[in-house]
C-alpha cells in the first residue's frame, strides 16, 4: 500500500519527468537540422530555437529631409544588406523637394534611385510632404510637378496595400488632400474610407501595418472613426515627419513615430541623444507568432522601440499629443444596468465647438512630460488643477502664485469629466489642489439627485488618483 504522501511525491517527480520530454521534443521538433552526440547535461540552455517558418523580420527607414547629411542614408544602406530583412519600407520624404521645378525634382529623386538600388532586397515608397510638396491645387504649380513626377516614377497609386507572409501592409498617402494648415491635416475621407475597407477584406491577416508620414492626422475625428472601425484586428502603425523617435499607444494599438536616416536634426540636440528621441538609425520589425517585435537600429546600439521616449518632447521641434488611450476606459457592461447616465463615463464626439480629444490629448501628454522628468514644476509654487468645466476655468485667478493647469472642459457634463478621469488625465501632475465644477450641464437631462451622485463619484475618483490633493467642488450655480 503507498501512503498518501509517497503518491503525491511520485506523482511531482512524473511531471518534472514529462515537462523534461515535453521540452526535449521542443528542442527537437523547433530544430530538425541540429544534431549533437553529447549525453547528460549540455553546454547550451533548453530554450527553443526561434525557426518559425512564418517569422519574417523587414526594416523601415526614417527622413532624409530637412537638410540631409551626407553619406548616412549610404550607410543605413550597407547595415541593411548586412542585417538582410525580407524588405525595406518607408515612411516618407527621401528628396528635398521643394516646390523646385521638374528637372532639379528629377535630379533628386535619381540621386536617391542610385543610392537605394544597391539594396539587395525590395524597397516599398510612402509618400512624405517633400515627396509630394504642400500646396494647394492650381496654386502652387510645384505642388503638381510633384504629383506628376510620383506617378511617372512609382505609378499612378499614391496610396495602395499588400500582403506578405499572411500580414496585410497599408501604405498611405498623407499628401492627399490639397489645402494643408496647421495643426490638424487630416487624410481625405476617401483614403481612409478605402484603408478601412481594405483592412476589413484582409480580416483574416496575421497583422496589419499602416505606413503614412504625418503622425498629426493621428489627431483628427476621423481618424479616431477609423481607429475604432479597425479597433478589432491587430495593427501597428508606423509614420515619420518629426525627425525623432517616439511611441504612442493609442486604444491599445502601439504607434511609433520614427527618426531620421540622414535627414536634419535640431541644432541645439546632439546626435544619438535619446531623451529627445534624435538618432540616426533603422527600425528593425520581427514578425513572430505572437505579434511585431520593434526595435531601433543606431551606430551606437540597439535599442527597444517602446522604451525610447514615449511624447515628442525635442525642444524647438512640433510638440503634439499622439495617445489616446481609450483602452483605459471602464467596459461598458459594468454600466450596463445603470439608470443615471450622469455617472457613466462617456466622451464628446460633437457639438463643444472645439477639439475635444485633442485638448485631451494635450493634457495627457503635459503629464506624461512631468512625469518622465523632462520637464520641472515651477518651484516653490503649490500645483493646482482646475478640472470639469468652464466654471473650474474661471477659478484661475484665484490662484496668482500657483502653478495652474486648466482642465477645464467647455460644456463638459459630468459623464464627460468621469472620461477623461478615466484616461488618467490627473497622471503626473501631483497637484496640490484639485478644483472641481461639474453638474451644470447636466441640468434638464437629469435630475437633482442624479448630478449630485456623479458630483460625489468625481470627488471620489479624484481623490482615489490624487490622495494628497485638496479637493474643492464648487456649488452648483
Amino acid at each position: 500500500m503507498v501512503r498518501k504522501g509517497h503518491r503525491i511525491r511520485r506523482k511531482v517527480n512524473v511531471m518534472k519527468i514529462l515537462s523534461a520530454i515535453a521540452a526535449a521534443v521542443a528542442v527537437s521538433a523547433g530544430a530538425a537540422d541540429f544534431h549533437h552526440g553529447l549525453s547528460g547535461t549540455k553546454p547550451w540552455t533548453d530554450k527553443p530555437f526561434l525557426d518559425d517558418p512564418q517569422e519574417f523580420h523587414f526594416a523601415i527607414i526614417g527622413d532624409l529631409t530637412g537638410g540631409e547629411r551626407p553619406n548616412v542614408y549610404a550607410k543605413a544602406v550597407d547595415c541593411l544588406n548586412l542585417l538582410r530583412p525580407e524588405f525595406v519600407m518607408s515612411v516618407g520624404d527621401l528628396v528635398q523637394g521643394g516646390g523646385v521645378e521638374r528637372p532639379a525634382l528629377v535630379k533628386q529623386w535619381e540621386s536617391f534611385r542610385k543610392r537605394t538600388e544597391k539594396l539587395e532586397m525590395p524597397f516599398f515608397h510612402v509618400v512624405g510632404n517633400h515627396d509630394i510638396w504642400t500646396g494647394i491645387n492650381g496654386r502652387t504649380p510645384g505642388r503638381q510637378v510633384s504629383i506628376d513626377l510620383w506617378k511617372e516614377l512609382f505609378g499612378t497609386s499614391t496610396y495602395y496595400d499588400f500582403t506578405y507572409k499572411g500580414c496585410h501592409f497599408v501604405c498611405l498617402d498623407s499628401m492627399e488632400a490639397h489645402e494643408y494648415y496647421p495643426p490638424r491635416e487630416p487624410l481625405p475621407e476617401s483614403q481612409v474610407e478605402w484603408a478601412a475597407r481594405a483592412i476589413e477584406a484582409h480580416s483574416d491577416a496575421r497583422w496589419t501595418f499602416i505606413f503614412m508620414h504625418k503622425p498629426l492626422d493621428w489627431t483628427s475625428d476621423r481618424w479616431l472613426r477609423f481607429e475604432r472601425r479597425i479597433a478589432k484586428f491587430n495593427y501597428t502603425v508606423f509614420c515619420g515627419d518629426w525627425h525623432n523617435y517616439c511611441t504612442a499607444t493609442r486604444h491599445g494599438k502601439k504607434y511609433y513615430a520614427l527618426g531620421t536616416t540622414g535627414g536634419g536634426i535640431d541644432a541645439g540636440v546632439l546626435p544619438d541623444n535619446l531623451r529627445y528621441g534624435i538618432m540616426d538609425g533603422i527600425t528593425w520589425v520581427t514578425v513572430a507568432k505572437k505579434g511585431p517585435v520593434v526595435s531601433h537600429i543606431a551606430i551606437s546600439g540597439i535599442h527597444n522601440g517602446d522604451t525610447i521616449q514615449t511624447c515628442a518632447t525635442t525642444k524647438g521641434w512640433i510638440e503634439a499629443p499622439l495617445d489616446y488611450p481609450s483602452h483605459l476606459a471602464p467596459d461598458p457592461s459594468v454600466y450596463a444596468g445603470e439608470t443615471n447616465t450622469a455617472l457613466i463615463p462617456a466622451e464628446v464626439m460633437e457639438g463643444p465647438g472645439y477639439d475635444w480629444h485633442f485638448r485631451l490629448a494635450v493634457i495627457l501628454r503635459q503629464g506624461r512630460v512631468y512625469a518622465a522628468g523632462i520637464e520641472d514644476f515651477e518651484p516653490g509654487k503649490r500645483r493646482v488643477v482646475l478640472l470639469g468645466d468652464e466654471s473650474a476655468s474661471a477659478q484661475a485667478a484665484s490662484y496668482p502664485d500657483a502653478q495652474v493647469f486648466d482642465m477645464g472642459f467647455k460644456g463638459d457634463r459630468t459623464e464627460n469629466v468621469l472620461w477623461r478621469l478615466s484616461q488618467r488625465t490627473l497622471s503626473g501632475f501631483e497637484p496640490d489642489v484639485v478644483v472641481v465644477s461639474a453638474g451644470a450641464h447636466n441640468r434638464g437631462v437629469n435630475t437633482p439627485a442624479e448630478i449630485e451622485a456623479a458630483r460625489r463619484r468625481i470627488v471620489a475618483q479624484v481623490r482615489a488618483v490624487a490622495p494628497k490633493a485638496e479637493v474643492r467642488l464648487l456649488d452648483l450655480k
